[in-house]
């Protein structure tokens, strides 16, 4: 993997200001949430290629082969170019340190001060809604059900601002078991948690592509090894 240069506050800022000012009709994501989603795109099972995870960026509709319209071609080619960045540098995090700065952003009270306690955790609400967009677009990991992966989810749902039923109980009893004072303890408790993800999804990854690289030869129009349900031309074969 290639040592890119990590983003500055700058580079972050930039970031943001780019992908707020991509035209309609396309509705991108901040800066925050794409940093979840890039999150939610590296813990998968499988490898997916920029011209599979970049679509969702852009919104529902995904983004046009040609590109976006009105759009300048170095405006556009400095976006993917810090996008690409700040995935390198997460993955990065995750493989030699086991850690990973997310983008959180700081909550104000209503005196415009830096919200305490429990009321800063809101701020983890946006990116944990970006990872959950991932695993909508992408769902091979809930797929898969590999060992400890709802656990793990279920601590980063915790998080989410919008919540059924279901998931409110799974909240209200993890913060009894296991409540987060501050923001740093929730930085780190999700941290962690996609730390572990990622290395479920990278240890399932490898498993997958020895079954294909050693194993009988699969027909194009057979069911993919790594159990995706998709033909083995449209998952591993593609490749």
């Amino acid at each position: 993997m290639k040592n890119t240069p990590v983003l500055t506050d700058a580079d972050i800022n930039e970031l943001d200001e780019l992908l707020a000012a991509v035209p309609a009709p396309f509705e991108t994501v901040d800066a925050v949430i794409l940093d979840g989603y890039l999150a939610g795109v590296l813990v998968q099972p499988v490898h997916l290629e920029p011209e599979q995870w970049l679509p969702p960026i852009f919104g529902t509709d995904g983004m046009p082969e040609g590109g976006v319209p009105n759009w300048s071609e170095a405006q556009h080619n400095r976006l993917i170019e810090l996008i690409t960045r700040r995935k390198d540098e997460i993955l990065r995090g995750i493989l030699e340190e086991g850690w990973f700065d997310p983008i959180v952003p700081m909550i104000e009270d209503e005196d415009g001060k830096p919200a305490v306690g429990k009321d800063a955790l809101e701020g983890l609400g946006y990116w944990a809604a970006g990872f959950e967009w991932a695993l909508a677009n992408f769902p091979q990991l809930e797929e898969a059900a590999l060992p400890g992966v709802p656990d793990l989810l279920d601590s980063i749902w915790r998080h989410l601002p919008e919540q059924d039923e279901a998931q409110q109980a799974l909240t209200k009893a993890l913060d009894e078991e296991h409540p987060l004072k501050n923001i740093d303890d929730g930085i780190e408790a999700m941290v962690f948690d996609v730390v572990d993800l990622a290395q479920i999804g990278i240890e399932q990854r490898h498993k997958v592509e020895t079954v294909v690289r050693d194993g009988p030869k699969v027909g194009r129009n057979d069911p993919c090894p790594c159990g995706s349900g998709r033909k083995y031309k449209q998952c591993h074969g593609a490749n």
